[in-house]
């Protein structure tokens, strides 16, 4: 008679244990990513591809029934001239912050590297926009806007000049929130600029020192050199951020004078939670995505190309 191997057999127990030691990393990780990864896939993951399906639906309101239909939105999105040309200014208006943020974060991070008094504080007062509340922040920056009582527009007054109403002006509007997003970010872009500094190898400074360089010459043969690796990460997360503006255009301006200031994102909140119109909001997230992935893309492969270039093929050793 075939007897059977009992549940608390010895060999069983063994083989659990080694199974467990061999994979106790994994059990690891995976006990510390699961929560997060399903926290992920219910709050990013599932709104995000269920955006992107309804891309391909006509769903006006939230009682009606969708009704697909296929390429019709992404085709109206590049005909109507409301959403390419939020579009289109979406990456200039990103493209001018971001200009101006990371030229702004690095005249500031070589401020910040520098051996000065008290350099602790002076790099939190640098970074303290980065944590502050954009609706408080754009409040502010509209009081001091306002066109009777705002500080900028009494001191034009007391200049002599008539005051500027600063909301009915394309360009100003314009300029205002460039101003604000980049005293918003540039205290974030500092201090990747600065941790970008103090990864510089000192030896090489005092390699350019003995050759007798200067601040310029250590300034463009061994600063810039050493901080591409930093910079093309920084470059990378600032054009990202740039293109999807949105809170300062809703709190400032409100896409106006005109829906001249309307960018992508704010267009998409618009359709979404406005007019409810669903389809063409899953539409634009779409090609925002793509165009955002597309970007970013190629710009990573060009900057990486000489790195790549110098790697050496090792020989098989016969």
């Amino acid at each position: 008679m075939e007897q059977t191997v009992p549940l608390e057999h010895p060999i069983r127990k063994t083989r659990f244990k080694r199974l467990l030691v061999r994979h106790r990393d994994a059990f690891i990780a995976a006990a510390i990513l699961g929560p997060m990864i399903f926290w992920w896939l219910v709050t990013s993951g599932f709104p995000t591809l269920f955006g992107f399906v309804l891309g391909f639906f006509e769903w006006i309101g939230i009682q009606g029934n969708p009704k697909f239909i296929g390429l019709d939105n992404y085709i109206r999105f590049f005909q109507d001239p409301l959403y390419y040309g939020a579009l289109l200014r979406s990456i200039w208006m990103g493209a001018l912050v971001s200009i101006t943020t990371l030229s702004a974060g690095f005249g500031a991070a070589l401020l910040m590297n520098m051996p000065l008094f008290g350099k602790g504080v002076y790099r939190s007062i640098w970074y303290i926009p980065a944590v502050t509340s954009t609706v408080a922040t754009t409040q502010i920056f509209n009081l001091l806007l306002d066109p009777n009582n705002g500080m900028i527009n009494n001191f034009i007054k007391s200049m002599g000049y008539e005051p500027i109403v600063w909301q009915f002006s394309v360009p100003w509007s314009v300029f205002w929130i460039v101003v604000y997003s980049v005293w918003k970010g540039v205290g974030g872009a500092a201090l990747i600029w600065l941790a970008g500094l103090q990864s510089v190898d000192v030896t090489l400074y005092e390699a350019a020192d003995i050759d007798g360089a200067g601040r310029r010459q250590k300034l463009r043969h061994v600063t810039i050199p050493g901080l591409k690796p930093i910079a093309t990460y920084i470059i990378i997360t600032s054009l990202i951020g740039a293109i999807q503006i949105y809170e300062q255009v809703m709190f400032m301006t409100g896409g106006g004078p005109y829906g001249q200031t309307e960018v992508l994102v704010f267009r998409i909140y618009r359709d979404a939670f406005w007019d409810f119109n669903l389809g063409m909001a899953g539409a634009s997230s779409l090609v925002m995505a793509v165009i955002v992935f597309t970007v970013t893309t190629i710009y990573y492969r060009r900057t990486t190309r000489s790195d790549r270039r110098m790697t050496i093929p090792l020989k098989k050793v016969k």
